[in-house]
């Protein structure tokens, strides 16, 4: 068996969502903000540009703008630091602060185990097996992605790892 473990703080799991926040649906939706961000800025300088040859009163057209541009500016920026946030505190509620998870590769499936609750995932359901500097990165059928450290083994060393999963995992592994 290999067992890998490590603690989970705050800054670390901050770390995790922006990651997240990068790749996937959450990407296509943070440059959909960032267009309509930028439509925004420029229909703001167009009416300010053009405001002394506009009759009539377009001062709540203006304010409605203002108002979807603070929030464009708000989802873009903040509000997924603000929701991973929240979610680190319901765990942390939970396990407390700087939690320990520990992995466990065991012959039929891969348990994650996190205070007193604890998850396996057969190898089958695993899609892939990347790594990326000292972080492995398990993503599993459902889209879960499960982060793993080659310098966090305290059983097993991240080479015997690495041809244990490769035997297990018949899918995609990109190891190096």
């Amino acid at each position: 068996m290999l067992t890998n473990q490590y603690i989970v703080t705050k800054k670390l799991y901050m770390k995790w969502a922006d990651a997240d926040r990068r790749k996937g649906l959450s990407l296509k939706i943070n440059i959909l903000w960032a267009v309509v961000l930028v439509i925004l800025i420029i229909a703001t300088a167009i009416y300010m540009k053009l405001k002394s040859h506009v009759s009539g009163d377009v001062s709540m057209l203006l304010v409605l703008e203002g108002a979807l541009l603070v929030f464009s500016v708000y989802k873009l920026f903040f509000s997924g630091k603000s929701s991973a946030a929240a979610m680190y505190d319901k765990f942390a509620a939970q396990l407390g602060h700087d939690w320990t998870r520990t992995m466990y590769f065991k012959n039929d499936a891969l348990y994650v185990s996190e205070g007193q609750f604890e998850v396996n995932y057969p190898y089958k359901e695993i899609v892939s097996v990347r790594n990326i500097g000292n972080e492995i990165l398990i993503e599993t059928d459902k889209k879960l992605f499960i982060r793993a450290y080659k310098d966090s083994f305290i059983e097993g060393d991240y080479s015997r790892f690495k041809r244990f999963i490769e035997s297990k995992v018949v899918n995609k592994c990109f190891l190096n």
